[in-house]
């Protein structure tokens, strides 16, 4: 195979090339181009989101045009070459820049590192168990009235036996969509454990911003509902919530406060929005844990995996039975409840998993439930005909229709101007910003978190830019920061305690005419506008940014052809957003193309666990 000029072919950028010549300068002397390829290879796939290469999946394969062009060699002659000792150093080594297990995935030497630590660290967690909760018969029903509801039903509630699942466990998971109750889960969760153990240190945290504050405020309101002590509800209302990098004090250079020298203080960790954590975050995650401490992942398997590399949640789920407990477990939970519950099989993470099935919140929005759930379940032979039926639906709760670019503007502005929230629309945004005071800031950031854009890019026609650029044409406002401007934060930054997917509000200085304060809703004072951190304008916003978040009206854009990261899980996690109403833009082939293509995530974790960590 010749040498080739790697940052020319398509797929492959300049850092790649550059990782493959650092390689060949570390091993002294010129490698072969099959080698440099495989080094490339490793640096681009972390870059579109796996862990690793796969490299079965090239073998053979015709790379690059013209004279550019060459064929990849076989599988067994690829891995030979790789496996040479003389490349030991490159490969084979704890301290090599790449490792090459034995089923032929390739990995940059820190994520099969992360890998096999996550995979060692979640076996050992769940090897030691925790005794089920000794309580009264009929316990669980005592603490909230939903459960006094469901009892006796022959069907198995899903949320007790979550409950349950997360108590006779050090390590757990409990999934579920949107509405199905996984904070109520939380909240009676954490109940019982403080009743049982009054000493038990607790802490909860989320990947982003926006997705810690959702998880504190819905507990706060979970916490409500439930028959508890004082000091008990006084406890749950005071719990420490923040994101991930702040609980481990990732400091902006990459520095940490946190990890297996110095663990954090808990006894038990709750992790909201866990489809979102990547796989280094989550190992410095794993690895920042006592070793006897619990730690629960809460999420939604089926939505979008994380922007970075990994999907570390479905992994997880895959190597399990859901909703199955172990057998001292499944005894505990049928005298309290009544209920036969089954017991696990021999996948490695059995008995840890528990899904919630049952939607609560489309009850008023039946047609967004219906299709979400479709969306989870179809096969290719349904595609088309739920692509159709979608796009002839005209409902109260979804609409779909193919907007012409040439018709956006339009659209927009009557959907900017259409009544939201107490007969506002986001136009008057503008209004209560420029009045200032607290009470109006409050209006505005309620009316701003009841519509919300969402593009599938951020560039092109129908991508996130575009249509920002819009909407603040369409609404006057072109100044950087106009009153009534909403922003959102692009970076981490621990000095001011904004953080990645925060959004706040360009407000008038009531204390200074003429000048304007940024407002954060979980911040009690204005930023000024140099303060802040990386933002952006924020009518609309990518799905993957959206992740976490929750609007009582969505307008989904489709792109005008299909691309590859239009996915059923993208579209799955759009449509989830809203809780009302749904409108999406877009044909129905393009909307049929992404129900075709499922987001694939190339790993080797769920295949650790089954081997119980081995290489």
């Amino acid at each position: 195979m010749k040498r080739l000029h790697l940052s020319a072919i398509e797929g492959f950028e300049a850092i790649d090339a550059v990782f493959a010549d650092f390689l060949e300068r570390r091993h002294g002397k010129a490698l072969p181009p099959e080698l440099l390829v495989a080094a490339a290879l490793a640096s681009r796939v972390v870059r579109e989101g796996h862990s690793c290469c796969r490299l079965e999946l090239w073998a053979g394969q015709r790379i690059g045009e013209g004279e550019e062009a060459a064929r990849l060699p076989g599988l067994d002659e690829w891995g030979a070459l790789l496996r040479r000792p003389e490349y030991r150093t490159l490969f084979s080594e704890p301290t090599s820049p790449l490792a090459l297990d034995d089923s032929g995935r390739l990995y940059l030497r820190r994520y099969y590192e992360c890998e096999r630590r996550i995979a060692g660290d979640i076996r050992r967690r769940f090897a030691r168990t925790v005794p089920p909760p000794d309580l009264p018969p009929r316990g669980l029903a005592s603490l909230l009235c939903y459960f006094a509801a469901t009892a006796g039903r022959e069907r198995i509630d899903c949320q007790q036996l979550a409950v349950y699942t997360a108590m006779s466990n050090s390590f757990a998971i409990i999934s579920g969509g949107p509405g199905t109750g996984k904070t109520t889960v939380v909240a009676v969760l954490l109940a019982l454990e403080l009743m049982r153990n009054p000493a038990l240190s607790v802490a909860l945290c989320a990947p982003t911003g926006k997705a810690q504050a959702r998880l504190a405020e819905s507990l706060i309101g979970g916490v409500d509902v439930l028959n508890v002590p004082p000091e008990i509800r006084s406890r749950l209302q005071e719990l420490p919530s923040s994101t991930i990098h702040k609980l481990l004090g990732i400091g902006p250079r990459g520095t940490i406060r946190y990890d297996r020298d110095n663990p954090l203080p808990y006894d038990l960790l709750i992790v909201d929005e866990c489809s979102m954590v990547p796989l280094l975050l989550m190992g410095r995650l794993l690895d920042a844990l006592r070793p006897e401490s619990r730690i629960v992942l809460l999420g939604d398997k089926d939505q979008l995996a994380s922007v970075e590399a990994g999907a570390v949640f479905s992994d997880l789920c895959e190597v399990a039975e859901l909703n199955a407990l172990r057998p001292e477990a499944a005894e505990a939970f049928r005298l309290q409840t009544g209920w036969s519950a089954s017991t696990v099989d021999a996948r490695p993470l059995s008995g840890a998993v528990a899904e919630l099935t049952a939607n609560h919140r489309f009850a008023s929005a039946a047609n967004i439930g219906e299709f979400s759930q479709a969306i989870k379940t179809i096969d290719l032979d349904m595609v088309t005909a739920l692509a159709e039926r979608m796009a002839g639906c005209d409902e109260p709760d979804f609409a779909m229709g193919d907007v012409p670019v040439r018709e956006m503007e339009r659209n927009l502005a009557q959907l900017l101007f259409r009544p939201l929230c107490n007969s506002l629309s986001i136009a008057d945004l503008k209004c209560l910003a420029e009045a200032g005071d607290d009470a109006s800031v409050e209006t505005a950031f309620r009316l701003l978190d009841s519509f919300r854009i969402l593009a599938v890019m951020r560039v092109g026609r129908r991508g996130v830019d575009a249509i920002n650029a819009l909407c603040r044409s369409i609404l006057g406002l072109s100044a950087d920061f106009a009153p009534g401007l909403p922003l959102m934060i692009t970076r981490n930054d621990p000095r001011t305690g904004l953080f990645n997917g925060d959004v706040g509000l360009v407000v008038a200085d009531s204390a200074n005419p003429g000048a304007v304060r940024v407002r954060f809703p979980n911040h009690s004072r204005g930023f000024l506008p140099a303060e802040l951190p990386e933002h952006e304008v924020v009518y609309a916003m990518t799905v993957h940014k959206s992740q976490g978040s929750g609007f009582r009206n969505v307008l989904l854009v489709l792109p005008d052809e299909s691309v590859p990261v239009l996915t059923r899980e993208l579209i799955y996690t759009a449509i989830t957003r809203a809780e009302q109403r749904v409108e999406l833009w877009g044909n129905a082939e393009v909307l049929a193309d992404a129900l075709r293509r499922k987001t694939v995530r190339l790993s080797g974790l769920a295949d650790r666990l089954r081997l119980g960590g081995a290489p």
